[in-house]
């Protein structure tokens, strides 16, 4: 099948503004709360107080004998009553208080709410190696086979956990103070950084999008032509090893495309101040339609940092061809700026 490549300014297409929210919104982070229920407040209602050991009696008058009146009786026997009979503590215990109708007054203590706690040890490590890479090991051992999201220095790239909850990756870092986030999609996540000072030795950079956009870096090293060996792509086989020895630039593919709407990043690194040779670097970025994004707007971005200098950054919006196109390829051209190689 014949595969036309169709060359388009890549500067009519860049649209500041277009990728962030996209980009910095796509994963929605959702927090977990410990939260703590209200005790019930439970008891038995008081019963009625119950009065027993009633005896009743009647005063009968001698013969003979004035009658005395009814209240008379009624001082006279609650007089005796009190001659006769011991001094008693009086108690009153709250049963009769309650059995009375009086309130009883109950403590209701608030509960505590405690805050935010993680639901999982989860441990990053971030370690300097050889043409200015960064070792990550990540350690999650209750979300196996989960998806995360890598950010570092405006770069994102969604990955996912083995079956133990680990991960490890070689990522280019792209400032000297190199920090990196990961998050899983509940909130979840953790931090490491490193410090990266081979990082001026070395020119960088990225294209990033969704992975279904099918973009790709192409990196032309000396006046190479298509398929030449100085033509470097993520196929190439070009290594960091390639790079530290001075010899050329590598390609390093980013993110787990399998993952549903994942990010993915592409990273050319040229060792620009080590490199052997001399001469321009041409870079461009191709575009293949297929039939995930023909006919479609694909969003993206580019992030260029020369010897960890200040980034450039570069959002791009791309009207795809017709599904009738599917197989050829859009070539960017002047989108990330090429590389002037002198002699050290």
């Amino acid at each position: 099948m014949d595969i036309k490549r169709i060359v388009m300014a890549g500067g009519v297409l860049a649209t500041a503004g277009a990728i962030g929210f996209v980009m910095q919104n796509g994963e929605s982070a959702k927090a977990r709360y410990a939260g703590a229920s209200i005790p019930e407040i439970s008891g038995t209602a008081s019963e009625p107080l119950q009065v027993t050991d009633i005896t009743l009696t009647s005063a009968v008058a001698d013969t003979g004998a004035a009658q005395t009146s009814r209240s008379e009786l009624q001082e006279q026997s609650i007089a005796e009553a009190a001659i006769g009979a011991p001094e008693q503590e009086t108690i009153t215990p709250e049963i009769e208080m309650a059995a009375l109708g009086d309130p009883i007054a109950l403590e209701v203590v608030e509960p505590e709410f405690a805050p935010p706690v993680s639901l999982c040890s989860i441990e990053m490590t971030a370690e300097a190696s050889a043409a200015a890479m960064v070792d990550l090991s990540l350690s999650a051992a209750c979300y196996p086979n989960e998806r995360v999201t890598f950010h570092h220095n405006g770069m994102m790239f969604t990955e996912a956990t083995d079956e133990t909850g680990n991960l490890n990756l070689s990522v280019p870092a792209l400032s000297e103070n190199a920090v990196f986030i990961v998050s899983f999609a509940n909130g979840e996540g953790a931090l490491a950084n490193t410090k990266v000072p081979s990082l001026e030795f070395y020119d960088r950079m990225v294209v990033q999008s969704k992975a279904s956009s099918g973009l790709h870096i192409n990196a032309f090293e000396f006046g190479a032509a298509y398929r030449d060996e100085g033509h470097v792509n993520a196929n190439s086989g070009r290594t960091m090893a390639d790079a530290a020895k001075g010899h050329g630039g590598f390609i390093t593919s980013l993110g787990d495309g399998v993952q549903g709407e994942a990010l993915v990043a592409e990273v050319y690194t040229f060792p620009i101040e080590t490199a052997q040779k001399q001469g321009d670097v041409h870079v461009s970025v191709d575009a293949e339609v297929t039939t995930a994004n023909c006919g479609l707007r694909i969003e993206a971005q580019t992030l260029e940092v020369r010897r960890a200098s200040a980034m450039k950054v570069q959002d791009v919006t791309l009207p795809i061809p017709a599904c009738d196109a599917v197989g050829d390829f859009l070539v960017l051209q002047n989108l990330i700026q090429d590389l002037k190689v002198a002699r050290n």
